[in-house]
């Protein structure tokens, strides 16, 4: 599944601690497990935002996703692509 990818390289990213991905578990709890505080947990909504081209309803955003990598890859997967954006002259 390339959002569970994404999401570890993200988590790995915002975090600063390489090789980082590679120990996370599909099955591992983003908040309790991984850590991340508010100001990073920011940064890694908009990161996946970026790196998938979608915009997160954040009301749709049940706080359980977050209680695994594989349960956020899913409610993730369910948001449509948004259009490449485009540069104006």
């Amino acid at each position: 599944m390339f959002a569970i990818r994404v999401i570890k390289e993200s988590v790995e990213q915002v975090k600063g601690t390489p090789g980082l991905a590679a120990t996370l578990s599909d099955g591992a709890d983003i908040i309790g497990e991984v850590g991340l505080d508010s100001l990073q947990m920011l940064r890694f909504m908009l990161e996946l935002e970026e790196r998938l081209s979608i915009q997160i309803d954040f009301d749709a955003l049940e706080y359980s996703y977050l209680n695994s990598i594989q349960r956020l890859a899913e409610f993730l997967e369910t948001i449509p692509q948004q259009r490449p954006r485009t540069s104006l002259p």
